[in-house]
């Protein structure tokens, strides 16, 4: 294996691993925002079944439901469809169908540069998707101040 396919494989798994972090803020936004409305509306065993239900879903699904739910800013919701369009390259045409530029070495530096900004592009839309959250939190009178300071030593820690 050459180290380019060796970096190919490490930016095509830390992308996937952070969609799948924006997924689950997803199903917990849809959890949150459609199924549950208000804080102790359900109980917990209920809202961790719903969580279960909607962590099933696919990223396409989950956006499907965001959208017709209309629980993002229309904004928002266009950066979702269209990472998921960059999503579904990377999953099922990044590789298999640019077979014969990557072993010619045509394409090496722009497959890792899109790779990457898949991976920066989910990480911008879960931290918009957590802000949300919050907001939402905080507008039906749960004090978020706590997690707002985990995240802050969390940023100031990883930058």
């Amino acid at each position: 294996m050459s180290q380019d396919e060796l970096t190919l494989y490490i930016l095509v798994g830390e992308s996937l691993c952070m969609i799948q972090h924006l997924k689950d803020a997803l199903s917990h936004s849809i959890v949150l925002k459609k199924e549950v409305k208000r804080p102790h509306d359900i109980s917990k065993q209920v809202a961790d079944r719903l969580i279960d239900k909607y962590r099933f879903y696919t990223l396409g699904k989950a956006i499907k439901i965001v959208k017709e739910e209309e629980l993002f800013s229309e904004q928002l919701q266009k950066e979702l469809e269209r990472l998921l369009v960059e999503r579904n390259w990377l999953v099922h045409r990044s590789i298999a169908h640019d077979r014969d530029e990557w072993d010619l070495n045509i394409s090496r530096g722009k497959l890792f540069e899109r790779t990457k900004h898949i991976t920066r592009q989910s990480q911008t839309l879960l931290i918009q998707i957590e802000e949300d959250l919050m907001k939402f939190s905080e507008s039906n009178g749960v004090d978020m101040s706590r997690v707002r300071d985990e995240i802050s030593k969390h940023r100031r820690k990883t930058n």
